[in-house]
């Protein structure tokens, strides 16, 4: 969660999600995305990528432009907050959409199996007290 409120940003009211990291935070919450996932996606450092949520630093445009195509948004929206009417992201298309459809996927097949764990161990703990 972006903490640093800079009241010397012009092009912000003061409000965390009127700034650049604040949307580029709120963005990567709405799609699902880790820190560490986007920040894999984008080609950068974890702590690059929290440095910009924390308005601590700017990314530049190829990297902005890039965050935007796997986060469903326009870049203009990170800029100035246009071009995106709030609602859920579109999905990702090309390689990105795949390795996001791909983790979906594992990380229900993961819940499935946890699942299936807990109910083992239950069992499991059901006999150890009977014992």
């Amino acid at each position: 969660m972006p903490v640093k409120n800079s009241s010397s940003n012009i092009l912000s009211d003061g409000n965390i999600d009127s700034t650049l990291g604040g949307r580029i935070f709120k963005c990567r919450e709405q799609a699902g995305l880790s820190l560490n996932m986007l920040a894999h996606l984008v080609g950068v450092n974890p702590s690059t990528l929290a440095s910009w949520e924390n308005d601590s630093s700017e990314p530049r445009v190829n990297k902005l432009v890039s965050m935007a195509g796997i986060l469903g948004v326009s870049p203009t929206y990170f800029i100035a907050e246009e071009g995106h009417s709030g609602s859920a992201t579109k999905p990702a298309r090309g390689r990105t959409g795949k390795l996001i459809s791909n983790l979906k996927s594992e990380i229900n097949e993961i819940n499935e199996e946890q699942k299936i764990l807990t109910k083992r161990l239950k069992k499991i703990n059901l006999l150890i007290q009977k014992l």
